[in-house]
């Protein structure tokens, strides 16, 4: 990897991409949410394993289904703004075909 940090990047994520974030969100906001509808659902007669397993699978499938129908959207949006700017440390993938000077993030 490149050693240098960069601060700020513009990004456009391809499909692929874009559904691996959005069920690896989806997932993470089910670990979240279980604990919530256990809280909710007190007294219920539901499952606390179909309930602590259910509620990651679902927001996975969430993820993935927000994915899919939210794709072309995202493409357009992204064309048209030239990117989405993102601010936080990034590197560039020494290794990566997007590695050369003229296309690496700014600072």
């Amino acid at each position: 990897m490149d050693n240098k940090i960069y601060g700020e990047c513009r990004v456009r994520l391809n499909y692929g991409s874009l559904v691996k974030l959005t069920v690896l969100l989806g997932l993470c906001a089910g670990l979240f949410a279980a604990p919530l509808l256990l809280l909710t659902s007190l007294g219920k007669t539901y499952g606390l394993l179909s309930l602590l397993i259910g509620a990651p699978v679902t927001g996975a499938g969430t993820g993935l289904l927000l994915a899919i129908l939210g794709s072309p959207i995202y493409a357009w949006w992204t064309a048209r703004t030239n990117g989405k700017l993102f601010t936080g440390s990034f590197q560039v993938n020494s290794d990566s075909v997007f590695s050369t000077d003229e296309n690496q993030c700014g600072s």
